[in-house]
């Protein structure tokens, strides 16, 4: 009974920052790519594999967490370690790295509410 409790937890926990993150990113994304001067969209070519990791594939992913945990949890903090991989030089900032905690604790509650 202790381990449903905590699992429970870890799946509100996961959802609630889940819901924030994805709220912080579309706002941030959606203000990024539309430019108020000319209402186009502003992004480079050369940074498009850099945006589909992060954000694209840390929204979608959360989003996709809500119905299946073990998948959507596998696309965030796999989008997560391509983009630490592509752009080393963001590896070392904990800010980025952060918006993968929720995919993580999706990812832990599918492992752990399996062996239950």
């Amino acid at each position: 009974m202790q381990k449903q409790k905590k699992l429970i937890i870890i799946l509100w926990i996961a959802r609630l920052l889940g819901s924030v993150v994805i709220a912080f990113l579309l706002f941030m994304t959606i203000g990024e790519l539309l430019s108020t001067d000319s209402k186009t969209v502003m992004i480079k070519t050369t940074d498009i594999p850099t945006f589909i990791l992060f954000p694209i594939s840390t929204i979608l992913g959360l989003l996709i967490a809500f119905k299946w945990k073990g998948f959507g949890g596998l696309i965030t903090v796999g989008g997560m370690i391509g983009l630490h991989i592509i752009r080393p030089d963001l590896a070392s900032s904990l800010l980025i790295s952060a918006f993968a905690i929720p995919g993580l604790l999706y990812m832990i509650y599918a492992v752990w509410s399996k062996q239950h």
